[in-house]
């Protein structure tokens, strides 16, 4: 029942009044709400026994004992009293006075509580009596235990944060933040605050509480979106899912100007924001996974038990019912096993990015080799000689460009077919792609040379002597290799050199002259100088092979 806050328990007796043990919320209408309960001591540990609750946006308080002859016992607690006195979970624990007496507690048959502004109908509804040394002996090992659970929750933490820093995957951001509101709210709503910040207000603890939650869970709506795979959850499917995650921050930030957001209905509203993203991603975990999604696994396994146990958080929430606290507990593990789970979950989706991104890589390498390598004799083309050329305007790596052709090649081919003749473009290709030079296939028997600048003894026979032993080492290669070939296989070059500025317009047209000229000068040599007609002896500017 409820009451005026200037009504004392002695005035209260005198009217005889009726105490409504229904789930009803009228009991807090009032600015002081009273509960009643009868002190069995038989089902009580020996010892003090303590009044425990939730402490959760608590203020002032008063527990009096009411012994058998009608005396009153009573004391009165002040919110720093309460807040002192907390237990893990969130709860507190005040001494029924005169419990700490054997012959005194034998006599007490009632226990009154007031407890002044109470937030909701569960801070009324969960008051029960215990024994006192029992939850002294549980407040370390359970604090303990609430400790560890923050600690595992913070591995992953940190683990997210690492990786980030090289990865850049934005869902890396979002679960380290959900992480982080899980660890602020187990921490705080915990009672773990208390040891870490004593002066803490029981209003700031639950406004934490509330905030924290609603946060993480706008994150892991984020979280959802970014970490499943691109298509498995449809574009529109999206939106509503961050629209429903971000519902909850919405209305925490609304229905704190209700009293501090403290009245019922405020509080029934928090709640019953989860509601849209509970319902939505079950929905979303069977549609992934009719998509064909592996990722989405992870939520199945992470989030059901947590949606399990956040209904019955929402319905007590919503006073719907009282429930049990115990089921508290399980929802504290669910968030932190979630953490572990999701942690897991998103090393396995870097680890199939990667390979994701690896396999583009190598497409990519793969489609700019095809680009740049001719097909047949695997060695640069045409495209990758003219880039080459380019950068050699800034390099400056290569000082003559030679353009070799392949004596009466189709001769070759008309004689001995063209598998005979695609053979020796691959032997002339392979020995080619042997010397320190950079060499090309351009076109049907034309192969291109980009020769390096020699050294400064070498200058003298630089270039003709070079390419009269390249010419003679392909001869040898083709008698060799190609030995269905009975006569020699001969090359004639041409070669120009590169000016700082030339172009290779410029360049190709002048090793092509100079080629041609090879050509009608009897073929099997090397050109470096430009002939106007060819003369019965051998001209200057020529090298036979």
């Amino acid at each position: 029942m409820s009451s005026a806050k200037n009504v004392s328990l002695p005035a209260l007796l005198k009217t005889n009044p009726s105490f409504d043990c229904s789930e009803s919320k009228e009991v807090t209408r009032g600015p002081r709400a009273w509960v009643r309960m009868p002190f069995q001591a038989e089902t009580i540990a020996p010892g003090a026994v303590e009044v425990r609750g939730q402490n959760n946006g608590l203020t002032t308080m008063q527990v009096h004992a009411v012994l058998d002859d009608g005396t009153i016992l009573s004391s009165s607690f002040s919110e720093q009293q309460v807040i002192e006195s907390w237990q893990p979970k969130g709860r507190y624990g005040l001494t029924v006075p005169g419990t700490e007496h054997p012959e005194i507690r034998s006599r007490i048959e009632q226990v009154y509580v007031t407890i002044d502004n109470p937030p909701a109908l569960n801070s009324v509804m969960s008051t029960e009596l215990a024994s006192k040394k029992k939850w002294d002996d549980l407040k370390l090992p359970i604090s303990v235990m609430f400790a560890i659970l923050c600690g595992m929750a913070i591995m992953p933490l940190l683990y997210n944060l690492f990786f980030y820093g090289a990865l850049r995957y934005s869902f890396m951001l979002w679960h380290s933040m959900m992480i982080a509101a899980t660890v602020a709210y187990t921490f705080s709503s915990s009672g773990l605050i208390f040891i870490a910040f004593p002066e803490t207000s029981l209003i700031t603890k639950m406004l934490l509480n509330h905030w924290t939650l609603a946060i993480g869970f706008a994150a892991s709506g984020f979280f959802l979106v970014r970490f499943v795979e691109q298509g498995k959850i449809a574009p529109w499917l999206q939106t509503v899912i961050l629209a429903s995650a971000m519902l909850p921050v919405f209305v925490t930030a609304f229905v704190m100007q209700f009293d501090g957001g403290y009245n019922d209905h405020a509080r029934a509203y928090y709640h019953a924001s989860f509601l849209p993203a509970f319902f939505l991603v079950l929905y979303v975990m069977v549609h992934a996974l009719r998509r064909g999604s592996k990722a989405i696994w992870f939520q199945v396994a992470g989030w059901t038990p947590i949606i399990l146990f956040g209904l019955d958080r929402v319905a007590r929430g919503m006073d719907l019912y009282v429930g049990w606290t115990v089921l508290d507990y399980g929802l504290y593990f669910a968030l932190v096993m979630e953490t572990i789970i999701l942690a897991l979950g998103v090393a396995h989706r870097i680890l199939r990015l990667r390979q994701q991104n690896e396999s583009i890589l190598r497409k990519q390498v793969e489609l700019t080799l095809l680009a740049d390598t001719d097909g047949l004799t695997m060695m640069n083309n045409r495209r990758s000689f003219e880039r080459e050329f380019a950068r050699n305007l800034h390099d400056h790596r290569y000082s003559h460009l030679a353009i070799i052709d392949i004596d009466f090649f189709k001769q070759v081919n008309d004689r001995y077919g063209h598998e005979i003749g695609d053979e020796v473009l691959r032997v002339v290709g392979r020995e080619l792609e042997a010397t320190r030079h950079f060499a090309a296939r351009i076109g049907g028997e034309e192969f291109t040379l980009l020769l390096k600048v020699d050294s400064r003894d070498n200058r003298k026979k630089f270039p003709a002597n070079t390419l009269t032993e390249i010419c003679e080492t392909l001869i040898r290669a083709v008698h060799d290799r190609v030995p269905e070939i009975q006569e020699p296989v001969t090359f004639s070059v041409g070669v120009a050199a590169i000016a700082r500025r030339a172009s290779l317009r410029s360049v190709m047209a002048t090793a092509d002259r100079r080629l041609y000229d090879a050509k009608n000068n009897g073929r099997n040599q090397v050109v470096w100088i430009d002939i106007s007609e060819a003369s019965p002896s051998k001209p200057t500017g020529t090298a036979s092979i």
